[in-house]
């Protein structure tokens, strides 16, 4: 994957040596559930998950510019056949708690929309959120997304969950849709 860098983060790719830094995060009970997944109980449970990540190569290491350290994940996805199709891929993020409140994440998306649309040429990105998740719906309503409808998507523990879904066209990205609304 290509590394991507914004002004305070490098995007980078999944390795290895990150273990450590995504077990920290992902065991906490304030992070996965958020995003639909359990939080991880065992170091050897992450490993297996960030093997998986790094063979996928659709998701890029959040780090700091000043410290190589992975602080969070984020990613393109094809989610099903109907996307890969029409040309769309979702995003998806986590980000540790310790950040959040810092505008970090949109930073990340908008680099991320940036890169869908101008090097990938997507036709169009969805995003979406549980919708009890308020962080992320801050950070999709900052970076422009629309919203289109709401979906069921099996939790980790197998219960149904209403997600509200968002997508953005390369049309409103060219056009500025992305810009975060809450600096204007």
């Amino acid at each position: 994957m290509k590394t991507l860098v914004t002004k305070r983060l490098i995007l980078r790719d999944l390795k290895f040596s990150d273990l450590v830094g995504l077990f920290t995060y992902a065991r906490k009970s304030t992070i996965g559930p958020s995003a639909g997944w359990k939080p991880h109980e065992t170091i050897e449970e992450t490993a297996k998950i960030l093997r998986m990540l790094i063979h996928e190569e659709e998701v890029w290491a959040i780090t700091l510019k000043e410290k190589d350290e992975i602080i969070g994940t984020i990613g393109l996805h094809v989610r099903n056949f109907e996307n890969a199709l029409a040309n769309q891929k979702e995003i998806g993020y986590v980000l540790d708690d310790t950040y959040w409140g810092m505008g970090l994440m949109p930073e990340a998306v908008e680099c991320v929309l940036s890169y869908a649309f101008g090097e990938l040429e997507l036709s169009k990105v969805l995003c979406g959120h549980y919708t009890g998740n308020t962080q992320s719906k801050r950070v999709i309503e900052k970076t422009g997304f629309h919203p289109t409808h709401i979906e069921q998507r099996e939790h980790f523990d197998h219960t149904m969950i209403d997600v509200q879904m968002y997508e953005m066209t390369r049309e409103e990205f060219i056009k500025g849709a992305y810009h975060d609304k809450s600096k204007t």
